[in-house]
């Protein structure tokens, strides 16, 4: 098949026609042989390592949404479909997966994956239809469907809309609504185009079709399906979402916020003062940094918070909008500025399989296992005592132990003590979950932890002990505050009782706080990676445990530690819903000019304090 549009195209503004996209992708038979390998891949991968498989066949809690799945059973059902095209299969693998509503836990099939976008210009306009269907219908459908951030169906529902957040330098940004941007790992949309029915000022009614706009950066790399298939179905492609992901950089909004001083920015933070000069703001729509700034970061917001104290702010709000997650030492290290008494730990483990045991095995028998590795350096001579500190710093982070499986580089966090022997660490942990006995090791403290500890011992005595306590903070969400966001705001709400307030949702139903906690997440290639610095890749009596690579450039990424309540030290946090004690909603002023938000946080707070 001949894709003229395709041909030769360096335009950076060009769309692809809907429908030869989907014949593209349409255009490869199904292959049988393809479809077993990568059922067989996927359950080896889950089966020895994937720390939920038996979680996820249990009914949710109440508050939670979304459907118990028994993935070994249902991964095996899907080769008893009967499927023409690869995509048809492939399409199904990911979207059972996404069942787990656990982002951390995914399967992208790259060469069916691409961005999709439409630009929407009707401000201040209501739409009430979606297709001819109820817009808020359509809309918690796909969040229900699609939407996989979040076990919260309202945390769902809030991340299919547009929204505001920060940027790096500090500017709000338009962040892209899911529903009608659909940039980087998304499956084909089932039609061309949306049609809208709206309601605009004066009650005028209007409707429209939006078609989608296809958009690559390798539209000249191929001519033909064939030639596609080729470049980007055999080996993983060279372009991949993050570049994708360029063209369709998010527009800064420039309308002002009402009464508010930007004072500090950071790489993750922007610290605000409110017009009342009692109200500080730190808005934090991520934990990630380059690595090589992780330490400055450290010190960044120290200035930041001191700069609020300095002023005489008497209240904060942690606002985390958007907040994706990012780097744990620097999660820990936050809770740490404003709680510098806490103990910043989290119990976790992780699966007891055939395959994890003896991978446990073969990691602590190497030579020097017992060790950590690090460039232990010598400082330079001319540093004054901050810049000691810095380098200090740094020297802890550059620490590592050699492998994911070296049980020396856990901690019991009863004891404190390093683990010394496997037996000590896999223990004799049975849980009855799903149903299912699962086997897991003894509850461990990660090593970032250990980093973390060091550096705290590094910054003794050069830390303000700031004079704001519990009931001087509230905690800002939309809900999606995931991963190291979450580890953040469950240790101050759980903790330290700071009031955590939740934005937008359904109406007079609770909403999450936080979402997807997880732990540690690895992917395939780093599970063989490890199997082979460990030297079981080639052992004969694994072979059949072991998951061999895709036949098609694939990720596939799953959740390899999971991580207990800190107040119901039994309870996976992954799983257990923790709703926010208060709620706001948007308004048409407050969506658009966060510190009406903050505002009205503030006196909702109040007011609780007060009854």
């Amino acid at each position: 098949m001949k894709m003229h549009v395709c041909e030769n195209n360096k335009e950076p503004e060009f769309s692809a026609n809907y429908s030869d996209v989907k014949a593209c992708l349409e255009s490869f038979p199904y292959d049988r042989e393809i479809a077993e390998s990568t059922i067989e891949t996927i359950k080896k991968t889950f089966q020895g390592f994937f720390v939920y498989l038996s979680k996820a066949k249990e009914e949710p809690q109440q508050g939670y949404s979304f459907r118990a799945v028994d993935l070994i059973k249902e991964l095996d059902a899907l080769l008893l479909k009967n499927y023409t095209l690869e995509y048809q299969f492939m399409s199904k693998v990911k979207s059972l997966i996404d069942e787990l509503k656990d982002v951390h836990t995914e399967f992208y099939p790259l060469c069916y994956m691409t961005a999709f976008d439409y630009n929407n210009s009707h401000i201040d306009c209501e739409v009430t239809h979606i297709d001819g269907r109820p817009s808020m219908e359509v809309i918690k459908e796909f969040a229900d469907t699609v939407i996989n951030l979040s076990k919260d169906a309202g945390v769902r529902f809030n991340e299919a809309l547009v929204a505001l957040k920060n940027n790096n330098n500090g500017d709000r940004i338009i962040s892209a609504s899911i529903f009608t941007s659909r940039i980087g790992y998304s499956l084909l949309p089932e039609k061309s185009s949306i049609e809208y029915t709206l309601v605009c000022a004066n009650d005028v009614k209007t409707k429209f079709v939006r078609e989608w706009k296809i958009g690559s950066l390798y539209y000249d790399r191929f001519n033909t399906s064939e030639d596609f298939r080729n470049e980007f179905c055999q080996e993983i492609p060279t372009i991949l979402s993050d570049e994708i992901s360029k063209m369709y950089e998010p527009k800064i909004y420039n309308q002002p916020m009402s009464d508010v001083e930007l004072v500090h920015v950071t790489i993750m933070a922007s610290f605000y003062i409110l017009s009342d000069n009692k109200t500080g703001v730190v808005v934090i729509p991520t934990v990630m940094t380059p690595e090589d700034e992780i330490v400055n970061e450290m010190f960044e917001l120290q200035i930041g918070f001191d700069l609020l104290e300095d002023r005489g702010v008497t209240k904060i709000i942690l606002d985390f909008h958007e907040n994706g997650g990012g780097i744990i030492e620097l999660a820990l290290f936050f809770v740490y500025l404003l709680f510098p008494d806490s103990s910043p730990d989290f119990d976790n483990d992780m699966v007891v399989s055939e395959l994890s045991r003896a991978a446990l095995e073969a990691a602590s028998s190497q030579p020097n296992a017992e060790q950590v590795r690090g460039e232990l350096t010598m400082p330079p001579l001319d540093l004054g005592a901050k810049d000691l500190i810095r380098w200090a710093a740094k020297t802890v982070r550059s620490i590592f132990s050699t492998s994911y499986f070296n049980i020396y580089g856990y901690k019991d966090p009863n004891t404190e003590n390093h683990f010394r022997t496997v037996e000590e660490f896999i223990g004799n942990h049975t849980y009855i979950r799903g149903g299912t006995p699962t086997s897991f090791t003894s509850k461990f403290i990660d090593r970032d932890i250990q980093e973390f500890s060091l550096f705290v011992k590094l910054l003794s005595g050069n830390i303000n002990e700031y004079k704001w306590k519990s009931e001087d903070i509230i905690i800002l969400t939309n809900g999606l505050c995931g991963s190291s966001c979450s580890l953040i705001t469950h240790r101050m709400a759980e903790k330290f009782n700071v009031s955590t307030i939740a934005v937008g949702g359904f109406k007079d139903t609770p909403l999450s706080y936080a979402s997807f906690p997880g732990s540690q997440v690895l992917d395939l290639d780093q599970i063989r990676d490890e199997l082979t610095f460990n030297g079981l890749l080639q052992n004969e009596t694994l072979k059949d445990l072991i998951p061999q690579p895709f036949l098609f450039p694939a990720i596939l990424r799953f959740t390899f530690k999971e991580i207990y309540d800190i107040v119901n030290k039994d309870n996976i946090l992954e799983y257990t819903y923790k709703p926010a004690k208060h709620r706001l909603y948007y308004d048409e002023k407050s969506a658009r000019d966060p510190s009406r938000l903050w505002l009205e946080a503030v006196k909702a707070n109040q007011n609780v304090a007060t009854n």
